[in-house]
């Protein structure tokens, strides 16, 4: 497995891998912000959306290679706030299903930290569903909870759920 950064020429070279993977996430019940129906046009316009964000340095695009085919995304926002130039916050873990309960969630997720960490940043924050795979291997890699809001979404299938917002310190 091959972990990298990659930047907005990138991401639009896989532009169509990308989106192909967040309509399977969303599919089976990522709740990563859209409903279903979900189609190939709403998933490129998401990603064309963060190019400007990946462009000016504001967000990371952390993939996850297997023999050079993309199976896993996380994002890792980098606050541009003058009193939050400490945070960061992690958006879309995405792995493919054929590819879950290897290892590459963790391992963007370390990722996550590392890069991070180079760039100075010492607190990290993400929400995920209550109950689900995220939220059991962010417990596992010691994220700490500090909050639940009931109802706070739908998933794709339009069920209210709850989120579960960690944080996590990282050494400096």
């Amino acid at each position: 497995m091959r972990i990298a950064v990659i930047d907005e020429a990138g991401a639009n070279a896989q532009l169509d891998t990308l989106a192909g993977l967040l309509i399977q996430s969303i599919e089976d019940g990522a709740l990563v912000g859209f409903v279903l129906p979900f189609d190939a046009e709403q998933a490129r316009s998401y990603w064309q959306g963060i190019f400007p964000s990946l462009a000016a340095g504001e967000r990371l695009l952390i993939c996850a290679y297997l023999e050079d085919n993309l199976v896993g995304t996380v994002q890792l926002y980098l606050s541009p706030e003058p009193n939050a130039l400490h945070r960061a916050e992690v958006y879309m873990l995405l792995v493919h299903r054929d590819f879950q309960r290897q290892g590459i969630g963790s391992a963007l997720m370390a990722s996550v930290e590392d890069e991070a960490t180079k760039r100075k940043r010492s607190l990290l924050l993400l929400d995920t569903a209550e109950g689900g795979a995220s939220e059991r291997l962010y417990r596992r890699m010691n994220w700490r909870e500090v909050g639940v809001v009931p109802h706070h979404f739908v998933d794709p299938f339009g069920k209210p759920r709850a989120s579960i917002y960690f944080m996590k310190h990282l050494a400096p």
